[in-house]
């Protein structure tokens, strides 16, 4: 296990941010923020993880709460940070997983104006907000010995959501795309700041993935799989697992020298 210590996950009821939450989970972190918009479904999501957790013979089941959230609203993501560093007495990883995405047909030209603002609200001024909150409770904590070498020190580790949209531009996908790339951006610029006083951020950059995020519009549904059919070189979408994976290498120990980067899981698409 290289992720001891208390993980907060925003977008954690459904997809990728679901998937990372039980990989976090299985990992045997002490205790899990979940934070999404509605108590429904993060307590389904909190159910399956301690069935999980069951099932595993886990003796020592980590603590899950529940967050409803919306993360474009500043005050009440202020708010739950505090709270979750209150409750749990720090807080070690934060993973800005929460996101929307939308096709405009016809393109930049005729992108609406409510559509881009609610995009950006959610992937770019979301993201921001929950990592200054965070950042703000980190610096203040005392750090841990990394478990992996004993020796590398870290105040807290941030991975926040880009996309292959974050470095390549993709047909009518204006406020997404921009979105993405401001995230990394964003991610360069923070891991800059605090890279020497042991808070590590970074970004994950995932492929065409599953997810009800991607698959519920037909749009945007029809769209992945003809572009994964020419330009995915494993010519198969990703699965929200392999993307957890990433996510958990970029919190952890075994990352402990990496800050600032994006780890691109997308099958070999920005490869080519």
């Amino acid at each position: 296990m290289d992720v001891p210590g208390i993980a907060l996950i925003t977008g954690a009821a459904s997809g990728i941010g679901r998937a990372c939450a039980k990989a976090f989970a299985k990992e045997g972190v002490s205790g899990l923020a979940l934070v999404d918009l509605t108590e429904e479904a993060l307590t389904a999501v909190k159910s399956e993880i301690e069935e999980l957790q069951r099932t595993l013979g886990q003796t020592n089941p980590c603590r899950v709460e529940i967050y409803p959230t919306n993360v474009a609203d500043e005050t009440r993501v202020n708010e739950v940070i505090e709270t979750v560093s209150r409750t749990f007495g720090r807080l070690d990883y934060v993973v800005n997983a929460a996101g929307i995405a939308m096709k405009h047909q016809g393109g930049a030209a005729f992108a609406e104006t409510a559509d881009w603002n609610r995009i950006l609200d959610v992937n770019l001024t979301g993201t921001f907000f929950v990592l200054r909150a965070a950042a703000k409770i980190m610096l203040k904590q005392e750090p841990i010995k990394s478990s992996i070498d004993g020796r590398s020190l870290q105040r807290g580790s941030i991975v926040n959501f880009s996309s292959i949209q974050g470095v390549v531009g993709i047909p009518l996908s204006t406020a997404y795309t921009v979105t993405k790339h401001a995230v990394i951006g964003l991610t360069r610029t923070a891991s800059e700041d605090y890279a020497k006083e042991g808070l590590r951020i970074n970004a994950i950059c995932p492929g065409y993935t599953e997810t009800p995020l991607t698959t519920k519009s037909p749009a945007i549904l029809q769209a992945m799989v003809e572009r994964v059919a020419t330009a995915v070189p494993m010519e198969r979408m990703g699965r929200p697992e392999e993307i957890a994976d990433g996510v958990l290498y970029l919190a952890g120990g075994r990352s402990s020298f990496v800050t600032g980067t994006a780890l691109m899981v997308d099958g070999g698409y920005t490869q080519r």
